[in-house]
């Protein structure tokens, strides 16, 4: 092992940064201390007028030549409070982008879909626009449409989990016309795991098992499941508080997973027989695809460094021995590194139209990042402080779905349009 990574935490966390505050200094103009500044992969693209929008990071000339960033930390606390390179999937070589970065769309807010929420986690819609949404606390599973809101099913042993864990993400298959099903992954009494559920007649029936033994605890539950354009279930989890469980091949802790709609195991997995899909993960939050179908994913970072990552089959994200983007052999750099995680804490994403959208739980406020030839770029903040913490964010149709997500009856999923 290098003898960097066996350092006591206390003297890599200095190192670190105070290496992101002189970087940050001379790269944008920040203020020493502030590490307020996204640094990200890609070049920058033109925005709108938003309520606070970064200054530049680390240009494409500026980087080193395998395109890497910046930052790394062994250890510290959830980013997201008491709650919580350019590579091409198919063969991990450095991409270039395939043309210049667009204007993105301005974001509006454009009222309520469901108010006076519980604690809500995870947005699911329904091929005829139905909302199906989970709340943490008390794993019931609720209906939102036109003829109002109703309970369709809940998961009992998911009430009873303690921490940060419950009733966590939701995801119906592509084919729901067909095997109308909704999946969903909690936290039990013995781990994390997910199910499957028959919906019919707005009402779930019984829960089977799709995968368990999913490492619990009272942090770092991980918790996104969606279905990618291969029709493969991908499940983000969370160390559970233990950082070798991300690097320990044997762990479905710190992973970022891929199963078949019934639960077994693809062939064309990384590795044969293993639901691993990439390793080295902290916390995982969200999970969506580009057009190119590259999927990318958000995560936790400690007091620093929440990420936007690009997932690699089969490859490393280095936690617990970096984090962010130090350019470290053997490790998959951050596409985008938030040096501070009071602007981030970076959790649900949807990506329409090769442009993520990204619900900041700690920075309460929604990330806009553009993705071009498998990079990303500049990020845009929008909402800063308006709406607090946004736990999840999916497409509508016609635009966004945020979920809000304070915890006190007064969360709700709101909308925005995209112009």
């Amino acid at each position: 092992m290098p003898a960097e990574r066996v350092l006591p935490a206390v003297r890599l966390r200095a190192a670190r940064l105070g290496w992101t505050c002189l970087l940050a200094a001379l790269l944008s103009g920040c203020a020493s201390g502030s590490g307020a500044e996204p640094i990200y992969q890609g070049s920058d693209a033109p925005g709108p007028s938003a309520s606070t929008e970064p200054a530049a990071g680390i240009s494409p000339s500026a980087a080193p030549a395998d395109g890497t960033l910046a930052g790394t930390d062994p250890a510290g606390t959830d980013s997201a409070g008491t709650d919580p390179a350019g590579t091409d999937p198919a063969d991990g070589a450095p991409g270039a982008p395939a043309s210049g970065p667009a204007a993105l769309p301005a974001v509006t807010y454009a009222g309520d879909e469901v108010t006076g929420l519980g604690v809500p986690w995870s947005i699911a819609v329904l091929p005829d626009g139905t909302l199906l949404f989970s709340d943490r606390e008390t794993g019931d599973i609720m209906r939102a449409a036109a003829d109002g809101t109703s309970l369709v099913g809940t998961l009992p042993d998911a009430a009873e989990a303690s921490g940060e864990g419950g009733l966590l993400g939701l995801a119906v298959a592509g084919d729901f016309s067909d095997n109308p099903a909704v999946y969903a992954y909690y936290t039990s009494s013995g781990d994390n795991r997910v199910v499957r559920m028959s919906y019919e007649d707005n009402a779930l029936g019984e829960p089977e098992e799709i995968l368990t033994g999913i490492p619990k605890g009272n942090i770092h539950n991980g918790g996104r499941i969606a279905f990618g354009p291969d029709s493969r279930l991908y499940i983000g989890t969370g160390d559970a508080g233990n950082g070798s469980n991300a690097q320990d091949p044997e762990s479905l802790g710190g992973k970022v997973l891929r199963l078949a709609p019934d639960g077994t195991v693809p062939t064309d997995n990384p590795t044969p027989g293993s639901p691993v899909y990439s390793r080295g993960h902290r916390n995982v939050q969200g999970l969506a695809w580009d057009s190119e179908e590259r999927l990318w994913a958000t995560e936790f970072g400690p007091e620093v460094d929440d990420e936007l990552n690009l997932v690699v089959p089969g490859s490393n994200y280095g936690w617990p021995d970096v984090t962010g983007a130090p350019g470290r052999q053997g490790f998959v750099d951050a596409q985008v590194a938030w040096p501070s995680t009071a602007t981030s804490s970076p959790s649900g994403m949807a990506i329409i139209d090769d442009t993520a959208y990204i619900g900041g739980l700690r920075g309460q406020r929604l990330w806009q990042v553009p993705l071009v030839g498998g990079q990303a770029g500049r990020p845009v903040s929008h909402f800063d402080g308006e709406f607090g913490r946004l736990r999840d964010v999916a497409e509508g149709s016609d635009g966004l779905l945020v979920v809000t997500n304070e915890g006190d009856g007064g969360a709700r999923i709101l909308r925005a349009t995209l112009d």
